[in-house]
Parts: C-alpha cells; sequence; structure tokens
C-alpha cells in the first residue's frame, strides 16, 4: 500500500503555520499556485506590513477547503488545507491571512528559497462572513463579484 502525504508540503502541496502571534500563514510550494507577479502586490521585502491587506485579493474558506482569490476573480489557489482546528480558528479570527510563495517545491527546499531572498509575500483580507455553504467569505469581496458567483 502507498500512502501520500499531500497539504503537508511534503507533496509539492501547501501547508499552514501559525505565526508566533497566532496569525495564520499558508505556505504554497511553486507547484501548487501560479507564480506571483509583484504588479499583483507580491513583495520579496521581510518588512511588508503583514497586518494590512492587500486590495482585490480574498479568501473563501469552508474547512477543509480554502480558495485564495486574484484580483481577477479567478481562484490563485484553490484545495484542501490539511491544518487543525487551531488554524481554522486563527483564519477566522485574525484580520489576515499571509500568503508565502516561492521557487521550492516542498518543506525540504523552503529554507534554501529563504536564505536566497526569493521567497514573496502577500496579505489577504481575512474570512468574516458565512457563506450559504457554511463558509467564510473576505469581508472585501472582489469588486463586482456577487457572493452567489464564488
Amino acid at each position: 500500500m502507498e500512502i501520500t502525504i499531500a497539504g503537508t508540503g511534503l507533496a509539492g502541496g501547501a501547508w499552514p503555520e501559525l505565526l508566533p502571534d497566532r496569525r495564520p500563514v499558508l505556505v504554497v510550494p511553486a507547484p501548487a499556485a501560479p507564480p506571483p507577479h509583484p504588479v499583483d502586490g507580491w513583495t520579496r521585502e521581510a518588512a511588508c506590513p503583514h497586518d494590512t491587506p492587500h486590495p482585490g485579493w480574498a479568501a473563501t474558506a469552508a474547512p477543509p477547503h480554502l480558495t485564495i482569490h486574484h484580483p481577477t476573480g479567478q481562484p490563485w489557489y484553490d484545495a484542501p488545507v490539511t491544518a487543525g482546528r487551531e488554524w481554522w480558528r486563527a483564519l477566522r479570527t485574525h484580520e489576515v491571512l499571509l500568503l508565502v510563495t516561492g521557487p521550492f517545491t516542498n518543506v525540504f527546499d523552503f529554507r534554501r528559497a529563504a536564505e536566497a531572498g526569493t521567497l514573496a509575500v502577500l496579505t489577504v483580507a481575512r474570512p468574516v462572513r458565512t457563506d450559504r455553504n457554511g463558509g467564510y467569505i473576505a469581508k472585501d469581496l472582489l469588486d463586482g463579484v456577487r457572493v452567489a458567483d464564488l
């Protein structure tokens, strides 16, 4: 029997983390999502304001599923997140979700990408309202996108 561990960073999937102050982070390897572009708000600056959501980006969550919407309305990330209750609670409680991505394919490549300064970060508005399916919708919905379209 073959066991695949997906969603924990071992098989190219995204994995959840909590910062020391308990803010939620989603670490997304390169194969799991489109590459980041500075014009979309991504930065490589470690000192970027992690408490200010970037306009236009939105998150919807219906655990264990998480969708991050690009400002165009298209999903940038749309998959289950293998996270415990504490992470999902932090996602509901805090004002933001920090996304981290870069040229790494799994948890073992992450440190090398970080040391090389090639990680990109983006802050997304937290989900705050419940949708009709029991998920959470970001407080800053995309312009022109109705809740029913999400």
